[in-house]
């Protein structure tokens, strides 16, 4: 690792970790301080339950949207680098190594939390603190060895926080080249444009006259999230192989992206 890419990381690691902080405390302000001081002054602490708000913290999904949302915001770093000589390679490299820096940390905290906090207060097994999360479909496809099950957990998760944030540097890259108001346009209608036409397929299939075949969508999901072929579908059947290839896959086709979107920014006056 360069100097340049060392001093770049490290500043914009610092930053992220103080802001990812920052959203910490906010959350737990929020959802336990504001309730515990409004349950004591309206005179019902006795429905507040301590133990039972810090144990149901998902933690995991704030890390997931913050890394999103940060990455997304990728101009005003990108004018404080360049106008220092930075280049836009070292730029759109310090973001990725940071996101991935941040993704480790972050799932780290989620798991620590989630096994040693959250699990003995709900009185329960790491295996059944692991089937309540959204890897709970592949929770058990190593079998019985439930610390291998677990190994696996963190290495997915830290893949989908990692692509996450690539995701979000490419769509930030590419809302940064437009004008405020290009920006505005682009975040009101997307949306809109995508309710509508999934609206619109959905009018269309209810019109017994319109038939779509949506057989190999359906056969392609399944392979994505790792459908079992050849045993029943329940929950910890499923091999986590083809997902986190494909958002290895599609992590690095972002990277790509946001990496072109990099090349063409600009310092506006």
């Amino acid at each position: 690792m360069s100097t340049k890419l060392r001093v770049t990381t490290r500043y914009l690691l610092m930053n992220q970790l103080k802001a990812l902080g920052e959203a910490f405390l906010a959350v737990i302000a929020i959802f336990i301080i504001i309730p515990f001081i409004l349950a004591v002054v309206s005179g019902n602490l006795s429905d507040f339950s301590l133990p039972n708000t810090i144990a149901n913290f998902s933690w995991g999904f704030l890390i997931g949207a913050f890394i999103f949302l940060y990455d997304s915001l990728t101009y005003d770093n990108f004018k404080l680098f360049i106008q220092n000589g930075l280049s836009r390679k070292t730029f759109w490299a310090a973001k990725i190594v940071t996101t991935a820096i941040i993704a480790v940390i972050g799932e780290l905290f989620a798991a620590f939390y989630r096994y040693a906090i959250s699990a003995p207060i709900w009185g329960i097994s790491a295996h059944a603190a692991l089937m309540k999360t959204p890897y709970s479909l592949y929770g058990n496809f190593f079998g019985s060895n439930v610390w291998i099950n677990i190994l696996v957990s963190l290495l997915f998760t830290i893949i989908f926080f990692i692509a996450t944030g690539i995701t979000g540097m490419a769509i930030g890259g590419g809302l940064a080249l437009l004008s405020k108001w290009g920006q505005r346009i682009v975040i009101v209608v997307v949306p809109v444009v995508a309710i509508f036409l999934i609206g619109f397929v959905g009018n269309s299939s209810a019109d017994k006259q319109v038939h779509y075949d949506f057989t190999w969508l359906a056969n392609l999901l399944k392979f994505l999230i790792g459908y079992p072929q050849h045993e029943p579908a329940i929950a910890g059947s499923f091999s986590p192989a083809v997902p986190m290839i494909t958002m290895l896959i599609g992590g690095a086709i972002m990277a790509a992206i946001a990496y072109g979107f990099n090349q063409l920014l600009k310092v506006k006056n």
